[in-house]
């Protein structure tokens, strides 16, 4: 009978424990809504794991002091959308780099062979790279886009809404069989409002 009650009262304790006590990587993330409103959103699934943005609160994935940013130089036609998580344990960093967001518009923008990296360093081509935390590795490792095996797909670009969905398969830096694939990536941002916008 102890037996019994104590096994009943350790299981009571377990299931009453509350979830905000479990880590982030214990909780898990949960895509966000396919929407074209400005929400300000992103996500995407990586071998099983949700990423999402979130503002850095000590993890270095980058420069950025920001969940997630648009970027430009202008007046080059090419435009970047840069996702940190910065509060996780160890990270997530992605960049996706349309070629020419300015005069496309909406519209399948074809992935190339990513150069792993953004900015004026990248190629001016659409590309996606991102590093993720590998265990095995005990370090970050690097996936860049393949060439023509990948889309990104803006469904709205209005009033300074950019909103799409993206896929394709991505090989790690120096690699040709190490590969990823991405089927649910999503975003719609809001160029005005990103800037301000809480990621926690």
């Amino acid at each position: 009978m102890k037996k019994v009650l104590l096994t009943l009262v350790i299981a009571i304790g377990l299931f009453g424990c509350s979830n905000d006590k479990l880590s982030d990587e214990q909780k898990g993330f949960t895509l966000p809504d396919e929407t074209q409103t400005g929400a300000n959103t992103f996500g995407v699934t990586i071998n099983n794991k949700v990423y999402i943005p979130r503002d850095p609160t000590g993890v270095n994935v980058g420069p950025q002091g920001h969940g997630m940013i648009f970027t430009f130089n202008s007046p080059d036609p090419w435009r970047e959308l840069i996702i940190v998580d910065g509060a996780s344990a160890v990270g997530f960093k992605m960049v996706l780099h349309f070629k020419d967001l300015v005069n496309q518009g909406v519209g399948i923008y074809t992935l190339k062979q990513s150069n792993f990296q953004d900015n004026i360093d990248s190629i001016d081509e659409n590309h996606i790279y991102f590093k993720i935390w590998d265990n095995a590795l005990g370090n970050y490792a690097y996936y860049g886009s393949i060439e023509n095996q990948g889309e990104i797909k803006i469904t709205k670009r209005d009033s300074g809404i950019i909103s799409g969905i993206f896929k394709g398969k991505f090989a790690r830096y120096g690699s040709t069989t190490d590969i990823i694939e991405i089927t649910n990536g999503r975003f719609d941002i809001k160029t005005a409002t990103l800037i301000s916008h809480v990621f926690p």
